[in-house]
């Protein structure tokens, strides 16, 4: 059942998705669940306006001894403001007034949940990262990880290449006063789970590297995983990006508007080819949509590429 155009194309901010109404509760409860970069967001919360301003902290504090009458030092960090403009996503599928009776039996519950939730998930994810399947995009949101310039390089011909990269780019956030473990998140490309499974040490070659009883590669950071980064196994490439580490806090979301779900069986709607007459042709659309901003701030400071480029 292919996704179909947008029912708007002409900006970022209109438009959303159509699904069979019984499938509302299903994507309700767990779209947003189903994507990688959105899960690292640490400042997540709801908006009733379509732009959001709020202050932000630009560096860490710093504070410093001082004599009796003597002058006060200027912290190191500086206090401003952000703004994050709420946008929507769409996209339309079409069912028959037989392919609704068939969801209503459950018949067509794989299809569409594992299918449309999935479109959803992907193209909010790739317009976080800045990356549609390892390929490079523009986003519609304010901004996007891959446009950070902290990078430091992940070397796949080494079994502890991962374990590195990632101390690497926790030194970064830590030099720039990021340091707290715990607020960190890793988001990786897949295929990284297998080759920590496989990570043999090179002096007992059966003995694994990382598992139960053996090390954390990942130092105890959160993760997640995307599938518009670029692989595990992929070879080397000046754009290859296999994943980011982030200082959690600083990844905003604003929420404007939950999953909603409409019908309609009179509409006329276009599928990229021809005019669609719902109700001549015995056709249901449900529309599905959600509203919602994103942003990084002090981005080149907070996010860390680890990119597979040498």
């Amino acid at each position: 059942m292919p996704n179909q155009i947008p029912i708007s194309g002409a900006t970022p901010g209109a438009g959303g998705y159509i699904l069979p109404v019984e499938q509302g509760e299903i994507l309700t409860n767990g779209v947003l669940q189903e994507v990688g970069a959105l899960s690292l967001c640490g400042d997540s919360r709801s908006t009733s306006s379509r732009k959001t301003q709020f202050g932000i902290w630009l560096g860490a504090p710093t504070a410093a001894f001082v004599g009796e009458g003597a002058p006060k030092p200027v912290t190191g960090a500086e206090f401003g403001q952000t703004v994050m403009n709420v946008k929507k996503v769409a996209t339309i599928v079409l069912f028959t007034e037989e392919m609704i009776e068939d969801v209503q039996s459950g018949d067509l519950n794989p299809l569409v949940d594992a299918g449309v939730r999935t479109a959803i998930a992907d193209v909010i994810d790739a317009n976080i990262i800045g990356k549609d399947n390892g390929t490079d995009i523009t986003t519609n949101f304010d901004n996007m990880l891959r446009s950070t310039t902290a990078v430091v390089e992940y070397d796949q011909s080494k079994a502890d290449g991962l374990s590195r990269a990632v101390s690497a780019a926790m030194g970064v956030l830590e030099a720039n006063g990021y340091g707290n473990t715990a607020q960190m998140g890793l988001l990786l490309g897949t295929g990284f789970g297998q080759i920590l499974r496989d990570a043999r040490s090179s002096v007992d070659t059966t003995s694994p590297i990382y598992g139960p009883g053996g090390l954390d590669p990942t130092y105890g950071i959160s993760s997640a995983t995307s599938s518009n980064l670029s692989t595990a196994g992929a070879a080397a490439a000046a754009t290859n990006v296999v994943g980011f580490l982030v200082h959690k806090p600083n990844l905003h979301v604003r929420m404007r508007k939950d999953v909603t779900v409409a019908t309609s069986t009179e509409a006329t709607v276009n599928d990229g080819t021809a005019d669609r007459k719902l109700f001549q042709e015995d056709l249901t659309a449900v529309r599905y949509e959600t509203r919602l901003a994103f942003m990084a701030h002090d981005l080149n400071r907070a996010v860390v590429k680890l990119a597979n480029a040498a």
